[in-house]
């Protein structure tokens, strides 16, 4: 396994994210952190340092491992999730409509459909292994991308919350990936370099956050996981480990998905929310009396149950 692409995103991110710190409270990319009492402003634009780690840890793998398989998913992955990474950045700039960020990862699938071709067989926890056949081009890929860029979007607003969430969806890939071989171990190696990026960034985004993921961060580190359970294979795991992320689309949609994920704080720090739950960590918060990182704490809690029940249908109830 190649431990110095880890090391090289770790080391870039930590290094972006401080810089990018700077320059966003010079430009004034800031926004309030509303789950404070004295609201103070935090630089906005912190997910170019993931992106900028992940880019680096993926050329170090590439310069590790020239095959033309490791290269092929690689690039992929790569290109894929940056081109998401662009949208959330449009976004956080020029606050485009949503219709526009919901359906752009659409296309953001055509270089991970173009390395799938030829591997149209997904094996479904109990039924065994189905070919899918073109679907799974034209419609299994797409939307899988587009859905894990769009729901990780979605449950966000709090101090570390996604860089956690991701932390813990991305070392469950690499932990499948890295047991696994071929297409699936370059996955895992791919998904050890993201987590390690993120792993760098939540040293500054955990509570009291010094920077926020921003658009361009949340719709990043959904594509990458989405992208990086693509190529791998590990498509089971992808829809286990998003499951909290159905929940928070229902709760959206109740609200024509204009609900929120702050909540209302009092002087001493606490959150609470007195009308219907908008969120999960609505849910959370009216479960108990709990601060920011508490609450926090709690969904990590319930993301690594379903990442160890991830675990278990991908490796055990279904062979790799």
């Amino acid at each position: 396994m190649d431990y110095v692409a880890p090391l090289v995103s770790f080391a870039v991110t930590f290094l972006v994210t401080a810089w990018i710190i700077k320059v966003s409270k010079a430009r004034g990319f800031v926004g309030k952190d509303v789950n404070k009492p004295n609201k103070p402003e935090v630089p906005v634009l912190g997910g170019v340092g993931i992106v900028a780690g992940f880019v680096g840890g993926s050329f170090a793998l590439l310069v590790d491992d020239q095959s033309e398989v490791s290269e092929t998913i690689i690039l992929a992955s790569l290109i894929s999730s940056l081109i998401v990474a662009f949208l959330g950045l449009l976004d956080d700039v020029l606050n485009i409509r949503q219709s526009v960020r919901a359906l752009t990862p659409t296309f953001a699938s055509v270089p991970l459909a173009i390395f799938s071709v030829g591997h149209s067989v997904i094996s479904i926890p109990f039924l065994g292994f189905v070919n899918l056949g073109l679907l799974y081009y034209v419609v299994v890929i797409p939307a899988a991308l587009t859905i894990s860029a769009n729901a990780f979007n979605m449950l966000e607003g709090l101090n570390g919350l996604g860089t956690g969430m991701g932390i813990i969806m991305a070392a469950t890939l690499a932990f499948i990936g890295l047991r696994g071989s071929g297409q699936t171990y370059i996955a895992g190696e791919l998904a050890l370099v993201l987590a390690a990026s993120l792993v760098a960034f939540l040293f500054y985004n955990k509570y009291p956050a010094k920077v926020f993921l921003g658009n361009i961060g949340t719709y990043f580190i959904g594509s990458a996981i989405g992208a990086i359970g693509i190529s791998g294979f590990m498509l089971t795991a992808l829809a286990v480990l998003y499951l909290p992320y159905v929940a928070e689309f229902v709760l959206k949609a109740r609200t024509k998905f204009k609900g929120i994920s702050f909540g209302k704080v009092t002087p001493e720090g606490y959150l609470y929310w007195d009308g219907k739950p908008n969120s999960l960590t609505h849910v959370v918060m009216k479960m108990g009396h709990f601060k920011e990182y508490q609450v926090v704490l709690i969904l990590w809690g319930l993301e690594i149950a379903f990442a160890v029940l991830a675990v278990y249908l991908q490796t055990t109830v279904i062979k790799l």
